[in-house]
């Protein structure tokens, strides 16, 4: 009688469980996919599509069992939990060892969520006993199913996407899966007709599982390291991406989510570039903002100019500026730029709620808020949190502004390239400021550098594109932009008249960085190419077509 009696409870916190484990696997499989593939916006989308479907496929497959339901419940739930906990390292090893990885991955979304759809019906008619209605039965699981996946959802945004790597999450969520049918066999004892197979398929997958986890740290170095030419030195996966560090000899390379982000052997070209026209094009550079760049390297540059009195440099993830900070190669690349600076995350309320507060710090002193003091050392702040919530919310005007974001793979990075966010930089210009705009290839991705320019001029700015070989990446190129004022053709004839640089430079000449501003015959021609805009943001496809031609 006891079963019978406490039957709707169990079911029902099964179907928590169920609900919480589901929506990670959906998850899990799609920021797997992004990290494979490099941060494409389609895949995460794909991936959750495709599983929301296959459980709309097992929910009508299931209409073929009739007898013995439980018996089948708890099987759906052991293969549930260990094709789900080694679907994450079935899929890795298919990326690192064979072309057909998304075959994979698709194919294991497919199959789990199948049978994610399989359960929530089954458990529907298996709760008809304890139910005193339909509509209460279909309240009770459907309640707790969705109850689980928000659950889920926060379980997996705040604690395992931040603490556990993909290989870790897949396997808890397969050892909760298989322990979850343990307790409904333990439970379910007199109503299951298939005992002692239930028990043994679920004792050997918990044992699988545990093999597997006690060598998944070795198994995820191993796979790793083959996706890379160098040795790996450094990889953490943080709050918003995952990155590495590889060094071979002198050579060093810093990879965010798969995509190459620096080369030590032509870094510099890249940096020089993107900093020192915009700091030599502006009538005074005093105050300097960096919205990214979190890598302390074109900090490092900004700070070889002595009339700068103040840096502010913004990057959303904290774990990017203290690995700069602190990771041997990263420190001798960058040359200590962020040993002068104190890291300090802050939200909203920590640049002021009326957007009044203003953040300073002294050279080798302690952080502090106030008033702007007179020094002569260059006051540097390192700020954590997202470049668009800093712009809404700080006080301030700077003379020089130096964009240097991931190029827009997401829809997250596709709003830092967008009107709206040009505008909010438009707000803090100071009278005579420049902005410096990292824009892409104009040769692999002709459309997203020209539509980066044209989202520019639809901000209000006006504009100069240059470009340069940068040999790790190719043809590479970047925007000045200014408040209304000077022409194009005023900036041209400024720029030729500069003769020598006022700081000590590794790569760029003035005669480079004259040659940088002209482009071979219709290589600007915008034809239709629209401004990117939060609403709309086309550089997505912009950005879809152009690399998969490649």
């Amino acid at each position: 009688m006891s079963v019978r009696r406490h039957g709707g409870r169990v079911l029902a916190l099964s179907m928590f469980v169920m609900g919480a484990c589901g929506l990670i696997y959906e998850y899990t499989l799609g920021v797997l996919g992004n990290h494979l593939v490099g941060t494409s916006h389609e895949q995460i989308f794909v991936v959750i599509g495709l599983m929301m479907f296959s459980m709309g496929v097992g929910s009508a497959l299931q209409r073929a069992l009739h007898v013995d339901l439980i018996d089948r419940w708890l099987a759906i739930e052991l293969v549930l939990g260990l094709a789900g906990g080694l679907s994450v390292i079935g899929i890795y090893a298919a990326f690192v060892y064979t072309a057909s990885y998304r075959l994979l991955m698709y194919g294991a979304a497919s199959l789990l969520g199948v049978l994610i759809g399989m359960e929530i019906p089954l458990l529907i008619r298996i709760n008809q006993r304890y139910s005193s209605s339909l509509s209460a039965n279909l309240s009770d699981v459907l309640f707790m199913d969705y109850a689980g996946s928000l659950a889920g959802a926060m379980l997996f945004a705040y604690v395992l996407l931040t603490r556990f790597t993909m290989f870790r999450i897949a396997l808890v969520l397969g050892m909760v899966n298989v322990g979850l049918a343990a307790i409904g066999i333990a439970y379910f004892w007199p109503l299951i007709r298939r005992r002692r197979l239930l028990s043994t398929a679920a004792g050997a997958s918990i044992v699988v599982l545990i093999a597997f986890m006690a060598r998944a740290d070795p198994l995820m170095a191993t796979f790793e390291q083959r996706c890379f030419r160098d040795p790996i030195v450094a990889s953490e996966t943080t709050e918003y991406q995952h990155l590495v560090v590889t060094r071979r000899d002198e050579r060093v390379h810093l990879y965010i989510d798969g995509n190459l982000q620096f080369s030590s052997v032509d870094e510099r070209i890249y940096h020089e570039m993107l900093v020192h026209l915009p700091m030599i094009m502006a009538r005074a550079r005093q105050r300097v903002l960096i919205l990214g760049g979190g890598d302390g390297l074109a900090l490092r540059e900004v700070l070889r100019y002595g009339d700068v009195e103040q840096v502010v440099l913004v990057d959303i993830d904290p774990r990017m500026t203290e690995l700069a900070s602190t990771q041997a190669d990263l420190v001798r690349l960058n040359e200590g730029a962020f040993h002068d600076a104190r890291v300090q995350a802050l939200e909203a309320a920590g640049i002021g709620a009326t957007g009044n507060t203003e953040i300073w710090r002294e050279a080798n002193e302690p952080f502090e808020l106030g008033e702007r003091s007179q020094a002569r050392l260059a006051r540097v702040s390192v700020l954590n949190l997202d470049a668009d919530l800093f712009l809404r919310n700080a006080a301030g005007l700077f003379d020089v502004v130096l964009i240097d974001f991931p190029d827009p793979t997401t829809v997250e990075t596709a709003k830092l390239y967008s009107r709206g966010f040009y505008r909010n930089v438009v707000a803090h210009l100071a009278p005579g400021a420049t902005v410096g705009v990292q824009s892409t290839s104009p040769f692999h991705a002709r459309e997203v550098f020209l539509c980066i320019g044209e989202t520019l001029r639809a901000a209000g700015l006006r504009i100069l594109r240059y470009h340069q070989n940068v040999p790790s990446f190719g043809e590479w190129g970047w925007h000045l932009a200014w408040l209304p004022g000077p022409d194009e053709k005023s900036m041209r004839e400024r720029l030729g008249q500069i003769r020598h640089l006022p700081i000590e430079t590794t790569y760029v000449t003035p005669e480079l960085l004259r040659a940088s501003v002209v482009f071979g015959r219709d290589r600007l021609a915008t034809g239709d190419i629209r401004p990117n805009t939060k609403m709309r943001p086309v550089i997505l496809d912009y950005h879809r077509r152009a690399w998969k031609s490649i």
